[in-house]
């Protein structure tokens, strides 16, 4: 049963893609001490399907410092799909769902998705623990 009171429905969430570029293990092992000095960014996409379906795309990128030598190179994106119930949204509205209330509403699922991947590939030490503010995000790209 749909909840009147939402403004859209999630159809699915899964792991769209891994890609993990280790090139050798000097470079396993070098990463995996200075894990705490690569920079995680964080892509969001989207793209518009038939019947309402919306597929987000949030990609967590690791990237080592410009100094380092030895780098391997990491991305998880991870897919939401869902379904835009409540048809007079605004195009402010939709993208403000998308790009904020959405990613807000399943970063503790993201972190953890991507925690346990990152520890299940051998970075045992891994822990996903930045917070982003979207909200504070989405503010800087569209200022009022």
């Amino acid at each position: 049963m749909t909840d009147l009171n939402k403004d859209y429905e999630i159809v699915a969430k899964y792991i769209k893609d891994i890609s993990f570029e280790i090139p050798n293990p000097d470079c396993f092992i070098d990463a995996a001490q200075n894990l705490g000095t690569y920079a995680t960014k964080l892509d969001l996409s989207s793209k518009p399907f038939k019947n309402n379906l919306i597929e987000l795309n949030c990609k967590f990128i690791l990237e080592a410092p410009e100094s380092t030598k030895k780098k391997i190179h990491t991305e998880v994106c991870l897919a939401i799909v869902f379904k835009i119930i409540n048809t007079k949204l605004t195009t402010d509205e939709v993208k403000k769902l998308i790009l904020v209330k959405l990613p807000t509403e399943n970063f503790s699922f993201m972190k953890e998705i991507v925690t346990t991947i990152f520890q299940k590939s051998g970075f045992k030490e891994f822990s996903f623990t930045k917070e982003v503010n979207f909200e504070e995000l989405y503010n800087q790209q569209f200022p009022n």
